[in-house]
């Protein structure tokens, strides 16, 4: 019996480390397959060349100069690493979510972060304030997010704590009340519709180096601290009782999550505008790969996530000749039947919360 037990422990081990190099070669092949597309057709060998020339700057493999290193260098690869950075953000933060709020459909604009964010870059559009020069838009984008974000939260508070069916339920009210003023403000100015279209539908295709520069070290180090809380995430899941039972500090740890959360969630927002569903779906893919313990899933999540953000960048590429569909609505598009079957799978006891 003994002689089993270690035996089927070391083929799961096995296979868990099979699934983790899987999935890293898959985001590394999908990662440099995402080079050669995009709505402007560049020689594969050029591509090749151009990546040798930044790898290697002494070989001269590639002249730096030109339209076709421009694209590669300043277009193509900010997209690509802004979409591994915000698809593991949004998914990580999904899998916090729904961890704190024990509810596999919800994700991180439930509590205000993308309503908030809306209203910043709508109001900064509207009154044409540039007191940043071009990151006016993603810090107007930001202060709100936050702000919006700790209303619900205070608005949440009862008796001292926080319940997060209030909290939900304040968040989702709030959102409708602030998507409302945004939708009012570009109704009446009808000069903000074409300006704010792309930002409300996500974008990764403004991103430049420097945005890369701020996403990764700000992301970064929130994705990585939540990850520190996958003990007190995994008695969350068991309800608020059990996990103060085993010396959670409830209230403390759902207040540092949703920080963290916002935070990293509000930055990236801030860049690219709304992309939804990516926070929604990937948690639950990568704990039906990885397990259900967030010390897997939260880095799981990120890996998928980024690879699901990817493939939806390279899609948005090249479904219309030479053109670039705004990425929100593939995610929207490959999300929302995901999101009815998750429903439907609820609705007949196949899946726990």
């Amino acid at each position: 019996m003994d002689e089993t037990r270690s035996e089927n422990k070391s083929m799961l081990k096995a296979t868990g480390i099979l699934k983790w190099l899987a999935s890293l070669i898959a985001l590394f092949l999908i990662l440099t397959f995402s080079l050669f597309i995009g709505p402007v057709k560049i020689p594969y060998m050029n591509i090749i060349r151009i990546v040798e020339e930044q790898i290697f700057p002494w070989s001269n493999a590639f002249p730096r100069s030109g339209v076709e290193w421009e694209i590669v260098v300043l277009l193509r690869e900010p997209e690509i690493i802004g979409a591994l950075i915000v698809g593991s953000t949004l998914a990580v933060g999904g899998a916090v979510v729904q961890s704190v709020f024990r509810n596999p459909i919800t994700e991180p604009y439930i509590i205000g972060v993308s309503s908030g964010a809306a209203l910043g870059a709508v109001i900064a559009l509207d009154l044409g304030i540039m007191i940043a020069g071009l990151y006016t838009l993603p810090l107007f984008a930001f202060m709100f997010s936050v702000v919006t974000v700790m209303v619900v939260y205070m608005s949440s508070f009862r008796k001292g704590r926080v319940p997060l069916t209030y909290l939900l339920l304040t968040g989702i009210a709030i959102s409708l009340f602030v998507s409302s003023i945004v939708a009012y403000v570009i109704y009446s100015n009808l000069r903000l519709q074409s300006s704010i279209y792309f930002w409300l539908m996500g974008s990764l295709s403004q991103l430049t180096w420097t945005d890369i520069t701020i996403l990764l070290s700000v992301n970064f180090l929130s994705m990585f601290a939540s990850a520190l809380y996958w003990k007190e995430m995994d008695s969350l899941q068991l309800g608020e009782e059990y996990a103060a039972s085993v010396g959670v500090n409830v209230e403390r740890t759902k207040l540092a999550l949703i920080m963290l959360v916002t935070f990293s969630t509000s930055v990236s927002v801030s860049f690219t505008g709304l992309i939804g569903f990516v926070g929604l779906i990937v948690p639950h893919m990568a704990r039906i790969i990885f397990g259900g313990s967030n010390r897997v899933a939260i880095a799981g999540s990120a890996i998928i996530g980024a690879i699901f953000l990817m493939i939806c960048e390279d899609i948005a590429n090249v479904v219309i000749s030479q053109e670039v569909l705004p990425i929100g609505i593939i995610t929207g598009m490959i999300g929302a039947p995901f999101f009815i079957y998750l429903l439907t799978r609820i609705s007949r006891g196949a899946y726990a919360a």
